[in-house]
């Protein structure tokens, strides 16, 4: 059974009119239809891995107070009770010793403050993340918008090709039975119209597909009705500019500066671990382990120590540390040019984009014309069946393309604009007029 929306786009030629196919199928299913950006807001107030970042925000932060926290001193407590023999002269038959002590660094050799800023950067890393999660899914949910909506296109379009195409079979079923045609130009219109209906079905299945990936994204259960959406309006005037702009708001690149930061804190904080450490202990002890009945003790200590790990195992440490500064760095570069890759060839292709559906447009005004001038001559004797048949495919292969061209002239622009102007100006203000 058809759905209420692809009976609003059976209507001929619907596909050229879809604000206001799309406004009859909202009232069809008595859904508001939506637009890009609530969508988009929609999936970044609901997805759990938005939830999952906004946690994982909440630990760095807790980690950057703990690495505050190291510049304090240190208290502690050990309580021990002894039951010694009756010819230990240490002890009473019970005894009990508690030390109090509270130790203070009082130089660390930079390695206090390399901890803090490897937590400052992680706390970065995480903002970042927390940004780069929430594009990731606006590059889904402007992905699989323009799906829809190209199937949507087509999917009028095909359904104004198959009315053509039944109306073709009508002609000829006529002709035939009045002896004016041969019975195989049935044969190949009934082939035509078959194949027409088979596209049909599949940009269908598309169309519901990229609506069901949007209320998975969206998480909602409400039937999603798209809203026409226009060009983005984009605040750089060369793809020089868009790139620059591009990588200054990327958060993933962000993220990995942030990453290689927290890798080069990690080795100076490595690297302190070899130096000895300065530090202060005040202790208070009750109770003796070698005198009986000695009274309460105060001591005050300044020392030194340092921690080599087992077998040396610190100057690996920071051979490893090392090692990852290289990796993150590579993974800057790598990430620079993936987007440099995808801005400059969008810029590329959103240039060309404006004149190919103009070019598009009067092609099909055109074949529109041709298909119905070659009706009239076929009439006439001028034209075979199959020349008309081989117009009305090129005329529904046309409508397709230029739905293609429509919907990625919208997916473009609104890729170019988060990766320019950052996700932020998605949610706020308008398309292009």
């Amino acid at each position: 059974m058809k759905s209420c929306f692809s009976q609003v786009f059976g209507v001929r030629g619907g596909w050229r009119k879809p604000a206001f196919a799309m406004g009859l199928a909202a009232l069809c299913g008595l859904v508001q239809a939506q637009s890009l950006a609530d969508l988009l807001q929609l999936t970044l107030g609901s997805h759990p891995a938005v939830r999952g970042q906004q946690s994982q925000r909440a630990v760095s932060a807790a980690e950057l107070e703990f690495a505050h926290q190291q510049f304090y001193p240190t208290p502690s407590v050990s309580i021990e009770q002894i039951r010694a023999g009756s010819r230990d002269p240490s002890y009473l038959p019970d005894s009990s010793v508690t030390l109090f002590r509270l130790q203070q660094p009082l130089w660390t050799n930079g390695r206090l403050t390399a901890g803090v800023e490897k937590a400052k950067s992680n706390v970065e890393v995480s903002a970042n993340s927390f940004d780069d999660v929430r594009q990731q899914l606006a590059l889904r949910v402007i992905q699989a918008w323009a799906d829809a909506y190209s199937a949507e296109l087509k999917q009028g379009a095909l359904q104004t090709s198959v009315v053509t195409h039944e109306r073709l079979q009508a002609q000829v079923t006529r002709r035939i039975s009045e002896g004016a045609s041969a019975a195989t130009e049935r044969v190949l219109t009934d082939g035509r119209l078959a194949q027409t209906r088979a596209q049909l079905q599949s940009v269908v299945v598309q169309a519901e597909t990229a609506r069901l990936r949007l209320q998975q994204l969206a998480s909602t259960t409400e039937a999603v009705v798209l809203k026409t959406e226009n060009d983005r309006v984009l605040a750089v005037e060369s793809a020089a500019a868009a790139l620059d702009a591009a990588l200054r708001h990327s958060p993933a690149i962000l993220r990995l500066r942030a990453a290689v930061r927290a890798q080069q804190a990690d080795v100076l904080e490595r690297k302190a671990d070899l130096l000895p450490e300065l530090y202060a202990r005040a202790e208070y002890q009750i109770g003796s382990a070698s005198i009986a009945g000695a009274p309460d003790a105060q001591r005050l200590f300044v020392g030194l120590q340092s921690k080599f790990g087992a077998g040396l195992s610190s100057l690996s440490g920071i051979e490893a540390a090392e090692n990852k500064v290289g990796v993150a760095r590579a993974e800057v570069e790598s990430a620079e040019r993936t987007l440099a890759e995808q801005v400059l060839s969008d810029w590329a292709q959103m240039a060309t984009l404006k004149v190919r559906q103009a070019e598009l447009e009067e092609s099909l005004q055109a074949s529109r014309e041709t298909a119905l001038a070659w009706d009239r001559q076929f009439l006439a004797g001028r034209k075979t069946w199959v020349e008309v048949m081989n117009m009305a495919r090129e005329l529904a292969q046309a409508e397709t393309e230029l739905a293609d061209v429509l919907a990625v002239r919208v997916l473009v622009s609104w890729r170019l604009a988060l990766y320019t102007q950052g996700l932020d100006s998605l949610l706020v203000g308008t398309s292009a007029p």
